[in-house]
């Protein structure tokens, strides 16, 4: 063996190669026996009287015969033994295994609800098969089952909860019928978390449905949005980089909505032919749900286009409105204020004196 071939052993390359061995050994020890046996048989069938020499030399074979028989059965056992110890190791191991996936489970449940069970999970992460360790978790898983019986009514409500949730995430209605709040039993519980474990996998099983159909959803609801804003009268006005944007994200989704779709359709006809039942989302066939919302898409369309034709029809055929306008001419008329002036003489006393004599002066 090269050092390249070295490199690349490891333990559980060794532990495999050593049961090969051990398993070609047992079936040649197996083989080995079934040829004695056989040849112990022809041995006895000589009826013949040999010569004295050869009497012994075949006494001496038959005794060897015996002696090899004896130990190739042995062996063999010892092989069994082996086997044997081998299988009540692993379902040592399985039991142990089992309880601490019993723990685990338990636990997870309890401390949704607010037990602390956390000493209770790390005795589980502990790897050791010893009879020591099963007492414990034999101890531990006890007391998870006496949480358990005395929580049942908290439990049943928090996996109704979750079976809720898990509802919502699968798109479907809830199945689990309604019950009293003095019924919680055991049976109720296993009842409820047997429905939650297979809700999970059947969303786990058709995660990519799911995921797919949600940007699907996604993507219609924009497209609708997006509708609604082109229909807006003002949509020109005061709206910047908005129109361009709106535009490119309407392209986006004309070209990821078909292909989306087109992946639905493949996924979902693979699980109709490997389930042959129909996977709905909320009470209906997810691709007749696809194709109804297309035709109410178009639909809508030809709807708008026959009012809007109907009222261009309408607009054309209608009569104009006369309107009398009647001219209201205004006169503009310059208004001069008009005062009334008295003229007031203020004769001087100097003048009243002067004027007798001007008078005496002209009648001379």
């Amino acid at each position: 063996m090269g050092d390249a071939d070295k490199s690349k052993i490891n333990v559980d390359m060794l532990c495999e190669m050593w049961e090969q061995m051990q398993h070609r050994f047992e079936m040649d020890i197996r083989v080995l026996l079934d040829k004695s046996k056989w040849l112990a048989v022809q041995l006895t069938k000589v009826v013949d009287t040999p010569p004295e020499p050869i009497k012994r030399l075949r006494s001496q074979q038959k005794l060897q015969l015996n002696h090899l028989m004896i130990h190739l059965t042995e062996e063999l056992q010892r092989q069994r033994d082996k086997a044997s110890a081998k299988r009540r190791l692993q379902e040592w191991n399985k039991t142990l295994d089992k309880m601490r996936f019993k723990i685990r489970v338990l636990s997870e449940s309890l401390s949704k609800v607010g037990i602390d069970v956390l000493a209770m999970q790390n005795l589980c992460e502990t790897q050791d098969n010893s009879q020591q360790n099963y007492e414990q978790l034999s101890q531990a898983l006890q007391q998870c089952e006496a949480l358990r019986a005395q929580n049942l009514s908290v439990l049943i409500d928090q996996v109704r909860t979750e079976i809720n949730q898990w509802c919502d995430l699968t798109l479907q209605y809830p199945t689990v019928g309604n019950y009293q709040k003095d019924c919680c039993n055991e049976e109720l519980l296993v009842l409820l978390e047997d429905q939650l474990a297979d809700i999970k996998e059947y969303y786990n099983s058709n995660r990519l449905i799911f995921e797919l159909y949600a940007k699907r959803v996604k993507l219609w609801t924009r497209m609708a949005a997006l509708e609604d804003k082109a229909k807006e009268p003002n949509r020109y006005h005061n709206r910047g980089g908005a129109l361009l944007r709106e535009e490119r994200e309407r392209k986006t989704i004309s070209i990821k909505l078909p292909q989306i779709e087109q992946q639905l359709n493949e996924l979902v006809q693979a699980f109709v032919e490997r389930t042959k039942q129909p996977f709905l989302v909320q009470g209906e066939e997810i691709l007749g749900r696809i194709a109804t919302d297309w035709d109410d898409y178009r639909l809508a369309k030809e709807q708008e286009t026959i009012a809007r034709k109907k009222a261009a029809t309408d607009s054309i055929l209608e009569p104009p409105s006369s309107t009398h306008s009647s001219v209201i001419s205004l006169r503009k008329t310059t208004s001069v204020p008009y005062f009334n002036s008295t003229t007031v003489s203020t004769v001087s006393p100097w003048a009243v004196k002067q004027q007798p004599d001007k008078q005496r002066e002209r009648s001379k």
